[in-house]
């Protein structure tokens, strides 16, 4: 079986052939600048099983250590619940990523920088309407108005309110449970009477939010996993 690899030609005194193969998965070939076309394919078809066993090492490695692949199978985070993806390509429907029935659906050949980009399109998308409308009921029940709202693709920081009060928030943030996106939406909304995280500022969210502790917690332990 023929196994696609890219060839790196060299004019140094390499005498031998290697394979390497790439976290993307890729197959890297070094053979010496005059190896014959056929030799080369002929090694590789020899690798074959040894080709296949690693990379399926490799990402199952890549699993555990978080990496996303998106691959069909592979679960992704929405307001707290983890949802299966599905990856297909067909060129007569619309490319993009679809959330449906408790799926997501994924029209895309391959490549991850493609298929990561659809994810956060779709998870901006998806921020910028939720956010907006849970600062507004918040802001309204506790009568703290941001003057405007932002999203942004931070990967540690949830949240921020500026000296203007302009509040900002981490795309990734949908990815938690509502109650957690509304302690981060809280804890923004009260800078704007508080710019500092002083003793008052913390019995203020209290006040509020007598829970907050465990919300705060849990996004210190569960937050790597919204890492696309």
């Amino acid at each position: 079986m023929a196994v696609p690899y890219i060839l790196k030609r060299s004019r140094k005194r390499r005498r031998t052939m290697s394979l390497h193969i790439t976290r993307q998965s890729a197959v890297i070939v070094s053979a010496p600048y005059f190896t014959p076309t056929s030799e080369i394919n002929s090694f590789v078809e020899q690798k074959y099983a040894w080709i296949q066993k690693n990379i399926q090492k490799q990402k199952e490695q890549q699993v555990r250590e978080g990496e996303k692949l998106y691959i069909s199978g592979e679960y992704f985070h929405y307001l707290g619940t983890p949802y299966p993806l599905e990856v297909f390509f067909q060129q007569n429907l619309p490319p993009g990523l679809v959330f449906w029935s408790n799926r997501f659906y994924l029209n895309c050949p391959d490549g991850v920088d493609r298929r990561k980009s659809y994810f956060i399109e779709w998870y901006k998308t998806k921020a910028k309407a939720y956010f907006a409308g849970q600062v507004d009921n918040l802001s309204r029940q506790l009568q703290l108005l941001p003057q405007r709202i932002r999203i942004t693709s931070a990967q540690t920081r949830w949240g921020s309110c500026s000296p203007e009060n302009n509040l900002a928030f981490s795309f990734r943030l949908i990815m938690a449970p509502a109650p957690v996106i509304d302690y981060v939406i809280i804890h923004e909304l009260m800078h704007i009477k508080e710019k500092n995280h002083s003793a008052q500022f913390w019995k203020l969210i209290e006040k509020v939010m007598p829970e907050y502790k465990l919300h705060r917690r849990w996004l210190k332990e569960n937050g790597n996993k919204f890492i696309l």
